[in-house]
């Protein structure tokens, strides 16, 4: 029998609390991000990002991807886990936020690993398949339509051991509700399910913040 509890507000509130350290540059970023206004949404928690940068450091990966920029935070918390001498690129479609980003990354003083790809996720990977540019580490929260296609070309950026992170697994909820049909939920859903079956990978489906997928290419 499962002892998954149930996540509540209060809880919620706790972990918000004593499941992360505050950390001053990330405080700002995030607090500028909401200024944003309903846009803020797509950044992820500072808990989140923290344990990406944990990870990041435990694997000692050397060379990360990340699909979906937004304002930079989980940009700035992977380049932190790197050693000096990593990378990690990331990309998004639009450059409007990366003003904002780049400040932070500065404050932090992580720019130099950072590089910012302006594009489509789907055609960027695709590009570096076809170069044959391999990664450690992928991070995906992007466009949720796009997610069955990342996953896909994530595994062939990916060696032996290599780790991937999917975000918004849960879909606010919405997965768990079988009655809903919205075309986003049910790709999640689905993706959910082959990740599941897939043996291709060992997986966790982690209830951090809106449900982060743990993946490890056997």
């Amino acid at each position: 029998m499962s002892t998954q509890i149930e996540i509540n507000k209060q809880l919620v509130s706790y972990l918000e609390t004593f499941g992360y350290r505050r950390d001053p540059i990330i405080d700002e970023l995030v607090k500028e991000t909401k200024a944003l206004g309903n846009v803020a949404q797509m950044q992820i928690a500072p808990e989140q990002g923290q344990f990406l940068q944990m990870i990041v450091t435990i694997s000692k990966a050397k060379k990360c991807l990340e699909v979906g920029r937004f304002t930079g935070l989980s940009t700035l918390c992977m380049a932190r886990g790197l050693s000096d001498d990593g990378k990690i690129i990331t990309i998004d479609n639009s450059d409007e936020f990366l003003p904002l980003a780049n400040k932070f990354w500065k404050q932090a003083n992580v720019q130099h690993k950072i590089e910012s790809v302006i594009g489509q996720g789907v055609e960027v990977m695709q590009s570096y398949i076809d170069r044959q540019f391999f990664f450690d580490l992928i991070f995906i929260d992007a466009d949720k339509n796009n997610y069955p296609h990342y996953y896909e070309l994530s595994l062939q950026l990916l060696p032996s051991n290599g780790i991937m992170f999917i975000d918004n697994m849960f879909q606010g909820g919405d997965v768990a509700d079988l009655s809903n049909k919205d075309a986003q939920t049910e790709t999640i859903r689905s993706l959910n399910e082959k990740i599941q079956k897939d043996e291709r990978v060992d997986f966790s489906l982690l209830p951090i913040s809106d449900g982060l997928s743990f993946i490890r290419k056997k």
